[in-house]
C-alpha cells in the first residue's frame, strides 16, 4: 500500500527552527555571486580597455562586404566613439548611456549621417530617404545590415518595405499625413528637360494600399486602374499594320513590332522616340505621282508643302534633270507632260492643296495598283488632324511621344526579350496587347496580371520591391528638407 501522503502541517515542521536559513552567509552562494559579479565587471574592463588600446577587430561581429571592405580597419568611419573618446567616462555619464539604450535602443542617427557624407563624397550626390510621408523613416543599417560575410552586400529584402506597407495603422497614418503637405514634394522622379513622362496626379491618399507582396495584394498600375487615355494627336491604328495585305519591307521581312520600337543605348523604358523619316517613311513615302516616285513632300512643315505645290513646276524640271535630260525643250516638254497628267486628276491647285491636306484616305483602291504604290500615296489627313487657318497654311498639331509610361517603376526592356519558362523570343504583343488596338488613345502598357505571370513564385521570376521601384528620394528633396518626416 502507498504510504500516506503527509499534511502540510507536516512538511512546514520539517523547517521549524531554520527560518534564517537565507539570511546566513553561505559558500556556495557567495562563490556564485563574487563569480558572475568579477565576469560582469572584466567583461566591462576589456571593452573600455579593447575600445581605447585594443585591436577595433575585437569588437568586429562579422567581416564587412565588398563595399565597405576597406574601412574594416577604420570602424570609426561607421561607428561613433564619442561616447569613449568625448572626455573622461565617469560614472554617471555611463549611467545616462545605459539609461538611453535601455529606454531608447540604438542610436542609428550617427550611423546614417557617416553614410551620408561618405556617400555624398564618393558619389557626389545625396541618398534622402524615402517619401514625404512616412511617419517613421528606417536607418540606413536596418534595410542595408553589414557584416553578414564578405563579397556583395545583401540586397534589401522585401519584407523590409511590407513591415510597412503591410502593416494598416502604419498606412493609415502615413496617409493622413500626405494629405496635409503639398504635392509637389513627392515628385521624386527627376527627368530630363526633353524627355516627356505621363505623370500622373498623386492620388488623395497616396500610395498607401495595405498588401504584403508584389502577387498577393498589390494594387493596380495607376494608368491601368483609372483607366487614362493617351493624349496624343496622331492616328494611329496598331491592328491595321498588323493586317495580311500590308506589304513587306526591304528584304522581304515582314513589319514588326521590332521595326519601329528599338531600344534605346540602354535597352530600358519605352525605347528610341518614333521619328517620320527613320520608321514611317519607308511605307509613307509622301508620293504625290505614282509614276515619279522621287518627288515626295515634305515633311513636318505645312508651309513648306504648301510652298512645295504651288511651284511644283519647277521641281518637275528638277526631276528632269536628274532623270538625265540636259536640253531646255526637252525639260520644258517632261514638265509640261506631268503637269498635264496630274490636271486629269485634280481640278485646280487649291483642289490639289486640299487634297493633301484634308483627305483623311487617299488610299482609294485603283485598278491594277500595287498595294505599296497606295500606301506611299499623299494625304496629310489619314494621320495628322489638320485645321485650316485664314490666308495662312493648314495647321497641324505636333504629334506626342511619350518616352516613360511609368516613371515610379523601373523597366529594362532587354531583360524581357526571352520568357524565361521557356526560353523561348517573347512576343511583345503577350504584355501590350497591340494587335488588338485601333485607337491612338489605347495606353497599351501591361496590367499587374501580365508582370505576375513571370514575377511571382509560380513564374519563379524574382519578385522583390527593389526589382521595380527605388527606395531613395532624389537629392532635391533633402535640400527642400522634404525627405525627413
Amino acid at each position: 500500500m502507498d504510504s500516506p501522503r503527509k499534511t502540510q502541517k507536516e512538511i512546514s515542521g520539517q523547517y521549524q527552527g531554520n527560518l534564517g536559513y537565507f539570511s546566513r552567509i553561505h559558500l556556495g552562494r557567495s562563490a556564485r555571486f563574487l563569480v558572475c559579479f568579477f565576469a560582469a565587471a572584466a567583461g566591462l574592463a576589456a571593452i573600455i580597455a579593447f575600445s581605447r588600446r585594443g585591436d577595433e577587430r575585437f569588437f568586429n561581429p562579422g567581416p564587412l562586404s565588398a563595399s565597405h571592405a576597406a574601412l574594416v580597419h577604420t570602424c570609426a568611419s561607421c561607428h561613433d566613439k564619442i561616447t569613449l573618446t568625448g572626455g573622461k567616462l565617469t560614472r554617471n555619464k555611463f549611467q545616462d548611456v545605459l539609461s538611453d539604450r535601455f529606454h531608447q535602443g540604438i542610436a542609428f542617427d550617427p550611423i546614417d549621417k557617416n553614410c551620408e557624407a561618405c556617400h555624398l563624397e564618393r558619389d557626389k550626390r545625396s541618398f534622402a530617404f524615402h517619401e514625404p510621408n512616412v511617419v517613421q523613416n528606417r536607418s540606413c543599417s536596418v534595410c542595408h545590415q553589414e557584416h553578414r560575410g564578405p563579397g556583395p552586400m545583401k540586397i534589401v529584402a522585401s519584407s523590409q518595405c511590407a513591415s510597412c506597407h503591410d502593416n494598416p495603422a502604419i498606412m493609415q497614418a502615413s496617409a493622413q499625413k500626405g494629405m496635409q503637405l503639398n504635392w509637389a514634394g513627392f515628385q521624386r522622379h527627376p527627368h530630363p528637360p526633353q524627355q516627356i513622362v505621363f505623370d500622373l496626379p498623386r492620388p488623395a491618399r497616396g500610395f498607401t494600399q495595405v498588401f504584403p507582396a508584389f502577387w498577393d495584394g498589390h494594387p493596380e498600375f495607376q494608368l491601368k486602374r483609372e483607366p487614362v487615355l493617351d493624349r496624343d494627336v496622331l492616328k494611329f491604328n496598331h491592328e491595321r499594320h498588323f493586317a495580311a495585305d500590308i506589304p513587306p519591307l526591304t528584304g522581304g521581312r515582314k513589319l514588326e513590332c521590332s521595326y519601329c520600337h528599338k531600344p534605346d543605348s540602354e535597352g530600358r523604358y519605352n525605347n528610341q522616340r518614333i521619328t517620320f523619316a527613320a520608321q514611317c517613311q519607308t511605307c509613307h513615302s509622301l508620293q504625290i505621282d505614282v509614276q515619279n516616285p522621287e518627288l515626295t513632300l515634305p515633311h513636318g512643315d505645312t508651309v513648306a508643302v504648301r510652298g512645295f505645290l504651288r511651284h511644283l513646276d519647277s521641281h518637275y524640271a528638277d526631276l528632269a534633270v536628274k532623270k538625265g535630260l540636259r536640253q531646255p525643250n526637252d525639260i520644258k516638254n517632261f514638265v509640261t507632260t506631268q503637269m498635264l497628267r496630274l490636271r486629269e486628276r485634280v481640278l485646280s491647285g487649291e483642289d490639289f492643296e486640299h487634297q493633301v491636306f484634308f483627305v483623311a484616305d487617299p488610299y482609294k483602291p485603283q485598278p491594277g495598283m500595287e498595294p505599296r504604290a497606295r500606301a506611299s500615296f499623299y494625304g496629310c489627313a489619314l494621320c495628322h488632324q489638320v485645321e485650316s487657318r485664314a490666308n495662312d497654311a493648314p495647321f497641324i498639331a505636333k504629334p506626342i511621344f511619350v518616352d516613360r509610361w511609368m516613371p515610379q517603376a523601373r523597366f529594362d526592356h532587354a531583360k524581357h526579350q526571352v520568357d524565361p519558362n521557356t526560353l523561348q523570343p517573347l512576343d511583345c504583343n503577350f504584355c501590350h496587347h497591340a494587335r488588338q488596338s485601333r485607337l491612338t488613345s489605347d495606353v497599351l502598357m501591361p496590367g499587374i496580371a501580365s508582370c505576375i505571370t513571370c514575377h511571382s513564385p509560380a513564374g519563379k521570376v524574382v519578385a522583390e520591391c527593389r526589382t521595380c521601384h527605388s527606395y531613395h528620394a532624389p537629392a532635391s528633396l533633402a535640400q527642400m528638407g522634404l525627405s525627413r518626416p
